[in-house]
This record gives C-alpha cells, sequence and structure tokens, in this order.
C-alpha cells in the first residue's frame, strides 16, 4: 500500500481520529470526506476499515474511481471535476447532498478535507446543516433548501461553478442562470438579443446535452441570464430581468447581476445561480437571499491556486 512521507501521514492519521471522536461526540450522522486526497484508493479503504462504526460520506470528482469503497460507505456525492478550494469542497458536496437527499436538515456533519491528490488532510469542519454559519450565509440565518430538481441543480451548478473556474477561452466569465417556471419569468423579462434557443425542440436544449452546455459556454458571454426550466430545458439566453421587488440587503461589493438574482427569486419560485466576472465566485440565490456562495480558486500568473492550496506550496518551496 503506496502511503504519503510519515510525516504528512501521522497529520494524516491524527486528524481522523480527532475528526472520529469528534463524531461520536458530537453525535455526528456522517464524516464527510473528500476522497480526492487520496491518489491511491487503497489509502482510503484502509481508512474507511480501520472506522467501521462511522458512517463516511466520500465526495469525489471521479465517482467511478471512488466505487471500489462503495459497499463501506453510506453514499458517495460526485462533485464537478474541477478544482476547489479546501472550503468550496465542503460547500459543494454538502450542498448537493442536500440536493439529492444524501443529507438532511438537522443533519450534524464532520467534514474533513486537504489539497487533492497530497495524500494529506489538513481541514476538518463540524456543521449541522440547516442552522446558519458564515460559509453558508453572510447574509444571516436561514435554512437551507432546494427546491428544484436535484439533477437539473447539479447540472447547472457545475457548469456555472466550471464557468467560474475557467471563464471562456481564457477569458473571465460573468453570468446568471435561473432555474424556474416560463410562466412566472416571463412577465419580468424581456429578450435583449434575439433567443438563440426559440425554436429547438426540448431535447436539443436539454441541459443534460454536453453539445448544449458547449453553447452555453459561448452564450455566457452575453449580457444577461440565461433561462432554464424545472425540467432542464434552456429556454433562453441574453434575457433581461426586471423584479418588481428586491430580495434582501447584500453585502457590500455585489452588483447589478445579484441584486437582479435576489430580486427574481424574492418574487418567484425560482433559483438564480450567478457567476462573478471579477472573482469566479458563484453564488446560489433563492427566496431573495444568498444561501451559499463557492469561491473560485485563485489564479497566480498561468497556474490555478486555492488560496489555501497557494499558501501551502509557498511554504513547501522555501528553503
Amino acid at each position: 500500500m503506496t502511503e504519503p512521507p510519515s510525516s504528512e501521514s501521522d497529520l494524516t492519521q491524527a486528524l481522523i481520529r480527532h475528526a472520529v471522536e469528534l463524531h461520536g461526540k458530537a453525535g455526528a450522522s456522517d464524516l464527510l470526506l473528500y476522497a480526492d486526497v487520496f491518489g491511491d484508493s487503497a489509502v482510503l479503504k484502509e481508512i474507511i476499515k480501520s472506522f467501521q462504526d462511522v458512517n463516511f460520506v466520500l465526495a469525489t470528482r471521479n465517482a467511478a474511481a471512488a466505487s471500489e469503497a462503495r459497499e463501506a460507505v453510506r453514499e458517495i456525492v460526485a462533485v464537478p471535476d474541477i478544482r476547489l478550494t479546501r472550503m468550496g469542497q465542503i460547500k459543494i458536496a454538502v450542498l448537493v447532498g442536500l440536493s439529492t437527499g444524501v443529507f438532511e436538515k438537522g443533519d450534524k456533519l464532520v467534514c474533513l478535507s486537504g489539497i487533492a491528490e497530497s495524500g494529506t488532510l489538513d481541514t476538518i469542519v463540524l456543521m449541522e446543516v440547516g442552522k446558519e454559519f458564515e460559509m453558508f450565509s453572510p447574509a444571516g440565518e436561514h435554512e437551507i433548501h432546494v427546491g428544484v430538481n436535484s439533477e437539473v441543480f447539479n447540472e447547472v451548478l457545475e457548469l456555472a461553478v466550471r464557468l467560474g473556474n475557467e471563464g471562456r477561452e481564457g477569458k473571465p466569465v460573468g453570468t446568471m442562470f435561473v432555474i424556474g417556471e416560463q410562466d412566472e419569468l416571463a412577465p419580468i423579462s424581456r429578450q435583449m438579443v434575439l433567443n438563440p434557443f426559440r425554436g429547438y425542440s426540448e431535447e436539443e436544449r436539454s441541459i443534460f446535452d454536453r453539445n448544449v452546455q458547449e453553447t452555453i459556454k459561448e452564450f455566457s458571454l452575453i449580457d444577461g441570464a440565461l433561462l432554464v426550466s424545472p425540467k432542464g430545458v434552456v429556454t433562453a439566453a441574453g434575457v433581461y430581468l426586471n423584479p418588481p421587488t428586491a430580495g434582501e440587503d447584500l453585502p457590500r461589493g455585489l452588483g447589478a447581476r445579484h441584486h437582479t438574482a435576489a430580486g427574481i427569486t424574492a418574487c418567484t419560485r425560482a433559483t438564480a445561480i450567478t457567476v462573478s466576472e471579477s472573482t469566479g465566485t458563484v453564488t446560489v440565490f433563492q427566496n431573495g437571499r444568498i444561501f451559499v456562495e463557492i469561491e473560485a480558486p485563485r489564479r497566480i500568473g498561468d497556474t490555478t491556486h486555492s488560496s489555501d492550496a497557494f499558501f501551502a506550496d509557498t511554504l513547501a518551496q522555501k528553503p
């Protein structure tokens, strides 16, 4: 079995033991483990085998690679195959797990994370799903819920996170996706350009079609929102939205796109997902407010770093 260097292995083992102890003392329902930290699946299987009384939930970008451990864990949560900060890994895993029913309001989770394929766990978070804490809702105490089709929501979320992380053709992208019923959105929306999705069958406009996703990436450069039906049919791009009411007050520094997202979700049952052009941060809005922000990794020159990974790399390079 391939193991990380002894000092890193000792740190990982100590953190796992602490997480398991915390899991018991807090009465946690699950231990969420970011599986991609371990490039060697044998190490991951050994960890799970050592703590058979713990309900492990694995978060991974490669569900097929983690399938060997499926019988030994409660669930496997598939997260986007892109690089995220440590907190981004935890946020998106909990959000996807919440939308798919893996987690429920009131679940207590112990979360372990680290740099992908580093072999070392170095971050631990204790949380209760549904209670306010700053990583999910900077605007105040709100219940977390996802009221749209989980598969559609996850597909749009992954696309938004990818745009925030990669941009388009090397350029940052700022855009907004709105998932909602078209009869609710029509009275407060107006086409800014000719609708490029008009006239095509629903099958040709499915958010699950990779060709459609590439098309969406191109149209994300157009001003305005992209509209997606609850069934996952892309109905329009380049849409100007003019909600009659505003959502809750947002943190300073957020622009018109975020305020529109708050307003549109305050007056309809829609869910809005914004991508910030300046930072790449993906923000999910429901009921007129923010309930999760997923930060993009920092970009240093031509290399993408998570902010915490960047400092770890810098320290490692010091003599």
